[in-house]
């Protein structure tokens, strides 16, 4: 046998072995079926609930402004925490009509701008939609009015009316969306890729996106983590109405239905069908360990008090969420190819 006809030989071998060979294990998970759960059971019920909630808020602060006693006051602001937790609840999906809205920074930029808040209201010449007041409005607004100054709230309507007007935007927002994700739900579905612009992408990006504010703006930034340990308590989200570590929750409540499909197909069974692993355990068990301790943590918290007078003790909870960052960001992604596209931002 010449060099030539060896060589030949090797080749022709080498290519058999090759169609012998495994081949990549199929992604044969039912996405359709998954986005659809989630769609159906997670965004358009969460959704709901905010518009519900927003609708009450609205009401209460009508009632108050007719009515502003210790008694009205008392409901509206049971009314507006609820709401406000509603809404960090379906934050995540800033995605299909929500993102069209770009919700996120038109009812829910905090800290607040309470300079312009004093000033529009002093002169009650302002427009809610204008850009000098973008961080003047929303839920970080109502926070401030509604629990700076008891008696400043009871006497002077112009702030009651304020609440009204931000208390309308938001329900028109939250009642604009959920109608909108009725109709868009199928198109959500039906989008079963995993390139950039998709939906299980863009359900990736923004649940990652979120998580980030939780380690940042909600948690991180107030803490210090940003400033050398210098804390900054009144970047806290609901600082004026002391509500930051129930808000918080709700947050990661919302970001772990997202996750998991609340009881019905999520992300984490599309892990378990890649017979994803980490550290020897499923990954989807890993990030819902770490999703419950850290929620359990922080119930054992007062945020506002913790950072105020023992902010050292945040960070065995703060580390958690670093840790759940890079599984998020890092691992989920790999496994399930997707790209992160998002630039990371410090704030909402």
């Amino acid at each position: 046998m010449n060099k030539l006809t060896g060589l030949i030989l090797v080749l022709l071998l080498s290519f058999g072995c090759k169609e012998d060979d495994p081949t990549e294990v199929e992604d044969t998970f039912d996405k359709g079926a998954m986005l659809t759960n989630v769609a159906n059971n997670v965004i358009i019920p969460s959704y709901s609930e905010w518009e519900t909630n927003a609708k009450v808020l609205l009401e209460a602060a009508e009632v108050f402004n007719d009515k502003p006693n210790e008694t009205n006051l008392t409901s509206l602001r049971a009314a507006f925490i609820e709401a406000h937790k509603s809404w960090n609840g379906c934050s995540i999906f800033e995605f299909g009509p929500a993102a069209d809205q770009n919700t996120r920074l038109t009812i829910n930029t905090f800290p607040t701008d309470t300079g312009q808040i004093e000033s529009n209201i002093s002169s009650n010449d302002y427009d809610l939609k204008s850009a000098q007041n973008a961080d003047a409005k929303g839920f970080a607004a109502i926070d401030y009015v509604l629990f700076i100054d008891d008696q400043l709230l009871l006497s002077n309507p112009a702030r009651a009316q304020y609440v009204i007007e931000n208390a309308q935007q938001i329900f028109d927002r939250a009642s604009e969306i959920s109608s909108a994700w009725a109709a868009y739900k199928d198109e959500f579905a039906s989008n079963t890729s995993s390139s950039a612009g998709s939906s299980i992408s863009n359900l990736i990006n923004e649940l990652n996106y979120e998580f980030e504010l939780v380690k940042n703006a909600r948690v991180g930034i107030p803490l210090g983590k940003k400033t050398l340990g210098v804390t900054q308590v009144e970047k806290l989200e609901g600082f004026y109405s002391d509500e930051s570590t129930q808000l918080a929750q709700s947050n990661i409540q919302g970001i772990k239905e997202a996750f998991t499909g609340g009881s019905g197909l999520g992300l984490d069974d599309y892990l378990d069908d890649l017979d994803a692993q980490k550290d020897g355990q499923k990954l989807s068990a890993a990030l819902i360990t770490l999703f419950d301790e850290i929620e359990e943590d922080l119930s054992n918290f007062n945020l506002k008090t913790s950072i105020e007078n023992n902010p050292s003790e945040l960070d065995p909870v703060y580390n958690k969420i670093e840790r759940l960052v890079v599984l998020l960001k890092t691992d989920m992604p790999s496994q399930l190819g997707v790209q992160i596209t998002y630039q990371d931002n410090d704030g909402d």
